[in-house]
């Protein structure tokens, strides 16, 4: 993951993180530009949401919705 200094636009470097929940975090960063900027800052970042979710979650998802069949359109699944 790649930071820029928010004054400068220069590379920045994160020195540390302190998580505010499961998916926001504070990154504290330093600017890379210490001759012309040299600006510390804090930064959030945040999960949003799943593209394409995890292959555990995809298979429990399936699991379910076949234990919802009978078990003739189980079987006839399972055959076709």
């Amino acid at each position: 993951m790649r930071v820029n200094c928010p004054n400068c636009e220069s590379k920045a470097i994160i020195t540390s993180r302190e998580n505010q929940s499961a998916d926001v975090a504070d990154l504290y960063c330093s600017c890379t530009n210490t001759k012309e900027c040299g600006a510390t800052f804090v930064t959030t970042i945040a999960f949003k949401h799943y593209l394409n979710p995890p292959r555990k979650d995809t298979a429990q998802m399936a699991a379910s919705l076949i234990k919802r069949l009978s078990k003739n359109q189980q079987l006839q699944l399972l055959n076709s």
